[in-house]
């Protein structure tokens, strides 16, 4: 005698049950492992990027720190020398020193011993001494246009659209580039803005003259040039006569026994007969760039610093960028 149809079924309608069940089982596994390795993923990356954050503040305090110690620096060097020259403390490249989590280093650099591109314009007048001096620095490395056409055009204030004839440019070239842009008719917060003016589209123009030159707004558009800083590009360009040994001379002593006063600097050698303008030179200097990095875990930041020194030592910030590495 057989059993019910329905009784026949039942073991089979059992395994197919617990079949589903394994499935199901097996989901919620899965699903709750993948939530588990999201969850941890996701904390191992809040950790990191909370740790991330604090050193990257903790950069912070101590390049700001870095900017207090230059300008005690720069109290003192003006407090206990009526010249800046390099070799003083202020010149000195401070090598990585360790801190708390890493390490920071940092160096000061005169910006006076660099030709100022915002000074070219006082006002709206033509600086003619600067722009001798750019014109002269453009030709004896080798770049023959005559670029300070276009960098007046860009840095000449209001809506000024008249072009310096024959290698300025005004809106007129700019909203016709492929990428199109107006004149900033400001001056230039940046060496690196030199690269959006005509004729330094080209890199290898713009890093010929990029050492040599520099860009802030300065209290004086006459900022003169410290002659005990200068690089051996910029001094030449300060005469059409200047020669290698006259050069090499005004090097080497800017390394061994600066000059005290324009007056110790015109008698060196043949330098009265050779620079017969004295205009906008000295031995001393009011502006200063500092850069320091600061490495702090994994965070990397450098700041640069423009510090401004009057003539009786005080010093204050005038622009400060930042940058992570």
């Amino acid at each position: 005698m057989y059993p019910p149809r329905s009784q026949q079924a039942l073991p089979s309608k059992i395994k197919c049950q617990h079949g589903v069940a394994i499935i199901t089982a097996l989901l919620i596994v899965t699903i709750a492992a993948t939530v588990s390795i999201t969850i941890s993923t996701q904390l191992q990356l809040d950790v990191r990027r909370t740790s991330n954050l604090i050193a990257l503040d903790q950069a912070d305090l101590y390049l700001l720190e870095a900017e207090e110690w230059s300008q005690r620096i720069l109290l003192d060097d003006k407090q206990n020398s009526t010249i800046d020259a390099l070799d003083e403390n202020w010149a000195i490249e401070i090598p990585p020193l360790p801190v708390d989590g890493g390490s920071i280093q940092g160096k000061l650099t005169d910006l006076q011993a660099c030709i100022n591109v915002n000074t070219l314009l006082n006002g709206n007048a033509l600086n003619p001494v600067v722009e001798e001096r750019l014109t002269r620095l453009f030709n004896n490395l080798g770049i023959t246009n005559n670029l300070t056409q276009a960098i007046t055009d860009w840095i000449d204030s209001g809506l000024n659209d008249t072009t310096t004839t024959p290698n300025g440019a005004e809106d007129s070239h700019y909203l016709n580039l492929e990428k199109p842009y107006r004149t900033a008719n400001t001056p230039l917060q940046s060496v690196s803005e030199l690269r959006l003016i005509k004729g330094f589209e080209d890199k290898k123009t713009y890093n010929a003259i990029a050492d040599h030159v520099c860009a802030f707004v300065p209290n004086n558009s006459n900022l003169p040039i410290n002659v005990n800083t200068a690089s051996i590009e910029v001094l030449r360009s300060l005469s059409a006569n200047m020669t290698k040994s006259l050069l090499d001379g005004i090097i080497d002593r800017q390394q061994t026994d600066p000059f005290d006063d324009l007056n110790d600097f015109t008698s060196f050698s043949t330098v009265k007969t050779i620079i017969t303008n004295t205009a906008q030179l000295s031995v001393s200097s009011d502006y200063f760039l500092l850069k320091t990095q600061a490495k702090i875990g994994q965070a990397n930041k450098v700041m640069y610093s423009i510090i401004y020194r009057d003539a009786s030592g005080e010093t204050k910030i005038i622009s400060r960028t930042q940058r992570i590495l």
